[in-house]
C-alpha cells in the first residue's frame, strides 16, 4: 500500500466537503483520513515540521473556500489556554505527543461576559491520534506540550482561522477576544 499524501488527503476532503455541509458528518468522515495522513510524516515538507527559533511554527499547507490544512509545531512547554474555533476542525498528531483538555460550557460566549467551563476530559494524544472539534457544543479545548521534544500536528478547519473572531476563556470564566495571526508562510 502506497503512503497517503497531503495531495490525496486534500482531494479526499474536497470530495467530502463538496457533498456534505454537516460538521459532524464532515469530521466523522475526515478523521480517519487525517489519521492516515499523520502516519506518514514525510507527506509534510520538512520546513513545515520545524519551528522557527524562539517561536511556535504555524504554516498554511492548503487554503481553499471549504477548508484549510495547516501544520502547527508546539515546542516543549508551549501551550494554548482554553479557546474555541467557531468552525469544525480536526487536529492530528504527526510527531511526538500533545496533551489536550476538552471542556463543556454552559452559558453564552459573549465578549466581556462569563461562561462556566467544566473539564470533560484530559487526553494525551500520540502520533496518528485525531481530535474532532464540532461547534457549537464540542469545540472548546486547551493544548499543552508537556514533553522535552517538539510536537508536530496537522490542523484542518472549515474556516480560515487567520483574522477569525473567536474566544479565549480565563480560569474564572471570563470570555475574551481571540483573533489568530497570519501564518508564517503566507
Amino acid at each position: 500500500m502506497a503512503d497517503y499524501t497531503l495531495e490525496s488527503f486534500v482531494d479526499d476532503l474536497d470530495a467530502i466537503t463538496s457533498m456534505e455541509t454537516d460538521p459532524a458528518a464532515i469530521t466523522a468522515r475526515g478523521a480517519p483520513l487525517l489519521a492516515r495522513l499523520c502516519r506518514n510524516p514525510e507527506a509534510i515538507p520538512l520546513e513545515y515540521r520545524t519551528s522557527p527559533a524562539g517561536q511556535r511554527g504555524r504554516y498554511m499547507l492548503h487554503r481553499a473556500p471549504r477548508f484549510n490544512v495547516t501544520s502547527v509545531i508546539w515546542r516543549p512547554g508551549d501551550e494554548a489556554g482554553s479557546h474555541d474555533h467557531e468552525t469544525w476542525g480536526l487536529v492530528g498528531v504527526v510527531e511526538n505527543e500533545i496533551q489536550e483538555t476538552r471542556y463543556t460550557s454552559a452559558g453564552p460566549r459573549e465578549l466581556g461576559g462569563k461562561t462556566a467551563l467544566q473539564v470533560r476530559e484530559v487526553l494525551r494524544h500520540k502520533p496518528g491520534a485525531v481530535s474532532v472539534l464540532v461547534p457549537p457544543h464540542d469545540e472548546i479545548h486547551a493544548m499543552y506540550n508537556p514533553t522535552t521534544k517538539s510536537t508536530v500536528e496537522i490542523h484542518v478547519y472549515g474556516k480560515d482561522l487567520a483574522g477569525l473572531q473567536r474566544h479565549v476563556f480565563d480560569k474564572d470564566g471570563s470570555v475574551k477576544s481571540l483573533v489568530s495571526s497570519k501564518y508564517m508562510n503566507c
